[in-house]
């Protein structure tokens, strides 16, 4: 592995540590003199929330202690929706310090305790800190399951500034994953809403995030430009370490850019910001920088110095991301020297390096298991007795409802006499015959119209018969006719004969089926959707019970092609292999 990807993972680690900054100790006296003066406990929890809520707050080094005075009070004052928000900073706490354990269940009892009292913001929370606990720890299926649970919620509460966190969240998952198209996507999508609502901290958070993609991309330019994004925000917020960290890692993308002297310039300037706040992890960052730097520039004594500097400060602080590429780029250079004593020695150093790299690892690997066998093992409890309370409560219900239908059957006995009883049949019965007689009246205005609608059938075949009689004598005079446009006239009239026949005699027709057979022809299209506006004539005919022939008299069809007609009804209708009767099929089909 080159020394330039070791630089580029080390930063790429750097933008995803939460990093705790020293801050006025005004701040706190002040929340202090303003606790002394509230007595309402809810108010004084609700104060110390709103405290550990602004940006500048969150990572002081007395969080724990505040929020853990917010967690006792509203415990002692059973202030449940406090003592949500006091665990969720907590959680939070002890997640920025690596205990995943006890942040995890800070956080599942939030969770837990927000679900039981329906508290959506609180829920909202819990979740995503369960979601970026599972990220850290390299477990993504359960993040990102948690990530979009909180982001569903924060979406419905139209909560932006949350929206915008979880999204870039879900972004370092796909980033993670190397699915760097997608964390874009998300990154932009958590850039966009950041600007809506013009929350800094969430703008230079989305800024950083976007450039360490193109950083691994290897589009520098375009990295540059992000970060010099965030580095305007941070020099507005008077976030000193977080410029530093922006100038640092701007020199990073001009060092790979080939922009040496450029890149020094920066690596100067983020040691002196890291200087002055005596940061000395980032110091070692910026020595191994100087090193990598100088070595590209051929100065092999001054890169040694440098390497030798980082070395130290991950030593004094057990820095094992510094140590081990501090050790591997003198080893090389050393080898490359022929000075094997000094290379070995600096091989051992970068050996015990990774080991303890390595063990690191490890060890976050088995936090990640025994997070994963106490949620399973928590949520199974939670089931089994979300489970035997479901039972108690149904013998409960079951029981009184068993009562109530004995204590209901044993009064009825009492009040119920013979008499009614009698009555209630006689009243019974007496529905039953107007029932029938409803259904006789019903089915012999049904045959009347029935009959009505063959009378009329056979009022329009002969109708039909003498228009066609009158047609062909028209076109047989037309025939004799000399004068074209007598011709032309008899033509016409013929035409217009012929079309009165047809569509004035149908149309006419069906209204009138319609109105017997209510719903028919619904439920033939609801059944058979392929059915064309013939097919549906032809099958209220037939349903009528019409020969062929009286077919071909009412439409003027030729029985050839009413045969062929009735084959693909058959085979629409999906009786084509069978014996079943057209007619008696049609017949059966049940109308509204």
């Amino acid at each position: 592995m080159n020394s330039r990807f070791i630089i580029r993972i080390i930063f790429i680690h750097l933008f995803f540590v939460q990093i705790a900054v020293a801050q006025d100790t005004m701040n706190s006296v002040s929340l202090d003199s303003l606790l002394q003066t509230i007595n309402d406990p809810k108010k004084k929890v609700d104060a110390i929330i709103a405290y550990l809520e602004e940006p500048e707050n969150r990572y002081l080094e007395n969080v724990a202690d505040y929020a853990n005075r917010a967690f006792i009070i509203s415990q002692q004052n059973n202030y449940m929706k406090g003592n949500i928000q006091a665990m969720i900073k907590l959680g939070n706490y002890y997640f920025r310090s690596s205990d995943y354990k006890k942040a995890m269940e800070f956080a599942q009892k939030a969770k837990v305790m927000s679900e039981d009292l329906n508290l959506k913001i609180e829920l909202a929370n819990s979740l995503n800190l369960i979601g970026t606990i599972y990220s850290e720890l390299d477990d993504y299926d359960h993040s990102s399951q948690y990530l979009f649970m909180s982001l569903k919620l924060f979406e419905k509460l139209k909560d932006k500034k949350g929206i915008s966190s979880l999204l870039g969240k879900i972004g370092i998952d796909f980033y993670s994953q190397q699915d760097y198209n997608k964390a874009l996507e998300y990154y932009n999508n958590s850039l966009k809403l950041a600007k809506e609502i013009n929350s800094l901290s969430s703008i230079k958070t989305a800024y950083n995030n976007i450039a360490v993609v193109y950083q691994y991309q290897k589009k520098y330019d375009t990295a540059i430009i992000a970060l010099r994004e965030a580095l305007a925000i941070n020099i507005k917020l008077g976030d000193r370490l977080s410029q530093g960290i922006n100038i640092m890692n701007i020199g990073y993308d001009q060092m790979n850019n080939g922009k040496l002297d450029d890149a020094l310039q920066s690596f100067q300037q983020s040691l002196d910001l890291f200087t002055g706040l005596n940061n000395r992890i980032h110091m070692a960052e910026c020595y191994l920088n100087f090193g990598y730097c100088y070595q590209a520039m051929n100065q092999i004594d001054k890169s040694i110095d440098y390497f030798k500097k980082a070395l130290y400060e991950g030593q004094n602080k057990g820095y094992y991301r510094i140590i081990s590429p501090s050790a591997k780029s003198l080893t090389q250079i050393y080898t490359e020297k022929r000075d094997t004593v000094s290379a070995f020695k600096y091989v051992v150093l970068e050996k015990l390096a990774g080991d303890s790299l390595f063990a690191s690892k490890q060890q976050k690997l088995l936090s990640k298991f025994e997070l994963q066998y106490l949620y399973e093992k928590k949520e199974f409890e939670r089931h089994q007795a979300q489970q035997v309370k479901n039972i108690i409560m149904w013998i409960i219900i079951l029981s009184l409802v068993a009562v109530l239908i004995i204590f209901g059957l044993v009064i009825s006995r009492y009040r119920l006499k013979s008499k009614f009883v009698i009555l209630e049949k006689e009243k019974i019965e007496l529905e039953k015959e107007n029932i029938e007689l409803e259904k006789e009246k019903l089915q012999s205005e049904l045959d009347i119209k029935d009959r009505e609608l063959t009378v009329h059938l056979i009022s329009l075949i002969k109708k039909n018969e003498m228009l066609a009689d009158f047609s062909d004598k028209l076109a047989l005079f037309e025939q004799n006719v000399k004068s074209n446009e007598t011709k032309v006239v008899l033509t016409q009239i013929g035409q217009e004969l012929r079309k009165n026949i047809d569509d004035k005699m149908l149309e006419d027709f069906s209204l009138r089926f319609q109105e017997v057979h209510a719903g028919f022809y619904e439920k033939l299209l609801k059944d058979y959707p392929d059915l064309t506006q013939n097919e549906l004539k032809l099958s209220a005919f037939l349903r009528l019970n019409m020969t062929t022939k009286e077919i071909s008299e009412l439409t003027g069809q030729r029985f050839a092609t009413i045969d062929q007609s009735r084959h693909r009804l058959r085979i629409k209708l999906g009786i084509s292999n069978s014996e079943t009767n057209l007619v008696v099929f049609l017949a059966n089909i049940k109308c509204n």
